[in-house]
């Protein structure tokens, strides 16, 4: 097969994508306790649920291509216009879209190591991709980045909390940050994983899209982290009118009848998700504190996952963790997923028993 004939030049040129790189596609999930891609271990509310399986069994009809009900649900938990809105199925399929939206060749997009689809998105896109090293505390460097800003500077993602650190910027830095880089620089603000936070200044950057009209500013939220909703797909990016109006234009992945369902019935049971939130934390704070009295280096979250240094080979407390039935894993060092109490202990238990077996090894 001659591939250079089959496939187009965007296939050849596109390097291995990076979330494809980090998956091992030969483990069986089935058999493993799943701590390691920041999944909610509580799944969805219950009417979320018979919501999913209410629509489900109208799979035979399309779905509403223009999801109004699901525009309006999330429109009314902000107050905003249902044209400050796109959708999509998650988080991903809108990266992508946003790629394509404002990405030319030759243009530069700055980040800070941080969430691999968006390096996917910009590969794709242009080959002038800035990172930026993290701060010492592994803390988004915002003063990095607005130093490595240039004329070919076209995007800058911040992603709050970061993945995989956990770490978050306050309220007042985002703010600085905007108004001390260039006004027709788009700023991406991923904040998949605020909904956890707990810190009284660790707050959304949705209201500057409303208080800068003037300025290109996206917020992307989704519905798989703290909605329970990884395997169901949906997502959204808060914008001005006229940048949303824009990013419209890019066709993107339709959200299946069972996925506007579920969401709209999600919003409708706040109270279900504070519950589950309020366990998550829970279980951020125990182990954090069990990774720290084991001699780990635990980096601050405020999110639904812990990254730590266990100062010995994060390949290896991986797979040891593997074999005895627990899936972690190692983006920048460790990072663990919070789950259950009776999981988290687990973890814990079997911390114990690899870091004594590596060191005796």
């Amino acid at each position: 097969m001659n591939r250079e004939k089959i496939f187009s030049r965007s296939v050849l040129e596109k390097p291995e994508s990076k979330r494809a790189a980090r998956s091992n596609a030969t483990l069986d999930l089935s058999r493993l306790i799943r701590m390691g891609w920041n999944e909610n271990p509580y799944g969805m509310s219950p009417k979320a649920m018979e919501a999913n399986l209410a629509a489900a069994k109208k799979g035979h009809f399309y779905q509403d291509f223009w999801c109004r009900d699901m525009k309006n649900a999330i429109a009314d938990l902000y107050q905003i216009s249902t044209a400050n809105l796109v959708v999509g199925a998650g988080s991903s399929p809108l990266i992508e879209i946003v790629g394509q939206a404002f990405l030319n060749p030759g243009d530069e997009v700055l980040m800070c190591p941080t969430f691999a689809a968006f390096i996917d998105m910009a590969e794709i896109r242009l080959d002038n991709i800035v990172t930026v090293p993290l701060c010492e505390d592994m803390s988004y460097n915002l003063d990095g980045l607005a130093a490595a800003v240039t004329d070919k500077t076209k995007m800058i993602v911040i992603c709050n909390p970061n993945n995989p650190t956990g770490g978050y910027l306050p309220y007042d830095k985002i703010v600085e940050f905007v108004n001390k880089v260039p006004k027709d620089i788009v700023l991406l603000f991923d904040e998949a994983y605020i909904e956890f936070a707990t810190a009284p200044d660790c707050k959304s950057a949705l209201p500057l899209v409303f208080e800068m009209p003037d300025r290109p500013i996206l917020v992307m939220r989704t519905f798989s982290k703290y909605y329970g909703m990884a395997g169901v797909r949906a997502g959204y990016i808060v914008a001005n009118e006229e940048m949303a109006a824009g990013i419209s234009k890019i066709p993107g992945s339709w959200i299946p009848a069972a996925a506007q369902a579920s969401v709209v019935a999600a919003l409708s049971e706040p109270e279900y998700y504070e519950e589950c939130k309020a366990k998550i934390v829970e279980g951020r704070d125990y182990i954090t504190e069990e990774l720290g009295k084991l001699g780990c280096t635990v980096y601050p979250s405020q999110s639904n996952f812990i990254m730590f240094d266990p100062h010995t080979d994060c390949a290896a407390v991986r797979d040891k963790m593997i074999e005895k039935g627990i899936m972690i894993s190692t983006p920048m060092f460790c990072r663990v997923s919070v789950s259950t109490k009776e999981n988290n202990e687990l973890f814990i238990r079997y911390m114990k028993e690899i870091l004594s077996e590596l060191k005796a090894a």
